[in-house]
């Protein structure tokens, strides 16, 4: 049977992600794997995580990987030098390092362009959002004052603050990642019939602040909920 299956936030956690997949939601070639963004920064093996995606890519799994603010800012980080510093205060610098590029010999937009080409050409190649039947799945939230929340980029990568768009969802359930939530209350809304926004960033990169440190994801279909503690 073929599962539509959503993960929340890795931030680097390499170890903890591959856990998840194969150990908790043993992923199969049948099923479908959205990813919500925030693959890299902060976590200990972010160049690791877009290998392991890419892994799957070629093996034939399906893997929808969307963008999250931390690629977004990699990619502005290609153009400007305000957009690098932004990168850096948000442990762009982790990622640089990653890579093997050393953020005191190369610093600027100069730097990001080290990256190898197949990882720009990933990071470049994200997409906004996704949509599956009765799901909408971002990294941010919807703005709900917009008419067509599809146009609104910005929300859809750095928008923290829930709001249902009732004419234009029209009965779909908005899955985002982005804000860090107790794993306790990620369960509680998943199990709650009535709940038409999920937050799947269970804060997996936090694992000494309380009730995070989790990496979650959901059976989109029967609503299981996987959550595999912080290994790195």
């Amino acid at each position: 049977m073929e599962r539509r299956i959503v993960v929340g936030d890795i931030h680097g956690c390499i170890n903890t992600f591959r856990g998840l997949i194969e150990g908790e939601v043993k992923l199969k070639k049948s099923d479908t794997l959205f990813l919500c963004g925030d693959y890299i920064d902060r976590g200990p093996g972010s160049k690791a995580v877009i290998d392991y995606i890419l892994w799957l890519q070629h093996a034939s799994y399906k893997v929808v990987p969307l963008m999250g603010n931390h690629e977004y800012l990699l990619i502005k980080a290609m153009e400007t030098m305000e957009y690098y510093k932004l990168w850096m205060l948000n442990s762009g610098f982790s990622t640089l390092n990653d890579f093997g590029i050393d953020t005191h010999d190369h610093t600027g937009p100069e730097a990001v362009f080290r990256i190898p080409r197949p990882y720009l050409e990933f990071f470049t190649r994200l997409r906004y959002y996704a949509e599956t039947p009765g799901f909408f799945i971002t990294h941010g939230c919807f703005e709900g004052r917009t008419e067509n929340p599809l146009d609104d980029v910005s929300s859809m990568i750095w928008r923290r603050e829930e709001s249902y768009n009732e004419a234009f969802l029209d009965g779909r359930r908005l899955i985002h990642g982005h804000t860090p939530m107790a794993i306790e209350e990620i369960r509680r809304r998943i199990n709650d019939p009535a709940t038409l926004i999920f937050n799947l960033d269970a804060g997996c990169v936090y694992p000494n602040h309380p009730g995070l440190g989790y990496l979650a994801a959901v059976d989109l279909d029967n609503r299981d909920l996987f959550a595999l503690r912080n290994c790195e």
